[in-house]
């Protein structure tokens, strides 16, 4: 009887761990907020440049515009949201790499 009491303790405890792991998506507007967000906090701490500020304004702006293309026709296909995730990963990859570089803000 101890046995089986714990098997069932532990089967519940590894299905609460599957679930715990699993993350709800976020949205396009939630990530861009995010972005936005680490880049304030970059200037903020003199970990982006001005030029590396502007680059990262200027791929934003270009997020913008694809997204703005995949909803003109007002259907996102499955191509265009991909293309879409695979810029905001670009770009938040981007805000990384500039955050964490050896150049300061003067």
């Amino acid at each position: 009887m101890k046995l089986s009491g714990a098997l069932i303790i532990a089967s519940i405890a590894v299905s609460s761990f599957a679930f715990a792991q699993t993350a709800p998506a976020k949205t396009a507007k939630e990530i861009h907020k995010l972005d936005k967000k680490r880049v304030k906090e970059g200037v903020k701490s003199g970990e982006l440049t001005k030029a590396e500020v502007k680059d990262i304004r200027t791929d934003n702006k270009d997020l913008k515009a694809d997204v703005k293309d995949a909803r003109a026709d007002g259907k996102v296909t499955l191509a265009e949201k991909k293309k879409v995730a695979r810029d905001e990963a670009k770009l938040s990859r981007n805000i990384y790499a500039k955050k964490h570089n050896a150049r300061v803000r003067k």
